[in-house]
């Protein structure tokens, strides 16, 4: 073996046993944050059972961590964590449409785009295998029990990527936050929630040719009513304005 095959050698070695300490870092840290959570939950009054099968563990084996953690200094140590760019749990307090609010750093906007990805290839995954296509809800879901749901088709998932390739190009070219154009959180979290899932706002010349309807002050009652429910709109359709109506009106005044 010549020099260079050994210096070839010892530089793969040196890797080698640096992605196993990093490993083991990893790990290390992921167990501190396991008995984290399970010393802020059982402080919570969560019983030890449901813990246990949260976490996959026996109650015996919670009962232990739990007893002997001391939250405070837990806390602190993975305060530590966070500094250091430790992801962060979600919050309990929290909801699902977490993604739709700002980001501070442009890993986390990353992170998001890298969900959707993978929520079109299980759309992908979902038309191909069963018979009848998935829905996607338009509103957050802080609007419970509004909905509005509407089919993911092709169409759809293409346009979706599109839209991450677009928003994924725009955060290549950014260094901070504050320069993101495209990917700028709306202020409006329904309308952030359209756009991630690529649905632009409803047209009434669109929507009378999608529902064969002619354009009347009847079917901008319709289009009203479908606004209000997409959450485009607080008014409701009874008290939106019509330009039909007022046009009618207008003409025997």
């Amino acid at each position: 073996m010549t020099i260079t095959d050994r210096m070839a050698a010892w530089r793969r070695e040196r890797r080698v046993l640096q992605r196993v300490s990093r490993a083991a870092w990893r790990l290390e840290q992921a167990e501190r944050e396991r008995c984290w959570a399970l010393a802020s939950a059982r402080a919570e009054g969560v019983s030890i059972r449901k813990l246990a099968a949260a976490a996959g563990l026996s109650p015996a084996r919670v009962h232990q961590i739990t007893a002997g953690a001391g939250l405070d200094k837990l806390d602190a140590a993975v305060g530590e964590l966070r500094a250091a760019g430790w992801p962060a749990p979600e919050d309990p307090g929290g909801d699902d449409d977490a993604e739709l609010d700002g980001r501070d750093l442009i890993c986390d906007r990353l992170v998001d785009e890298v969900g959707w990805l993978r929520q079109c290839a299980d759309w992908l995954t979902h038309l191909q295998t069963r018979e009848f296509p998935p829905a996607v809800n338009l509103r957050p879901d802080g609007d419970h029990p509004d909905r509005a749901h509407v089919m993911v088709d092709l169409p759809r998932v293409a346009a979706i990527l599109q839209r991450v390739a677009a928003d994924v190009d725009d955060l290549a070219r950014a260094r901070r936050v504050a320069d993101l154009g495209a990917t700028a959180a709306l202020p409006d979290r329904r309308a952030e929630r359209r756009r991630r899932v690529a649905e632009p706002d409803l047209d009434f010349r669109e929507f009378c040719r999608r529902s064969k309807l002619p354009q009347s002050e009847r079917s901008w009652d319709l289009f009203a009513a479908e606004r209000y429910q997409r959450g485009e709109t607080d008014i409701p359709a009874y008290e939106a304005y019509n330009p039909f109506r007022h046009r009618q009106q207008g003409r025997y005044t």
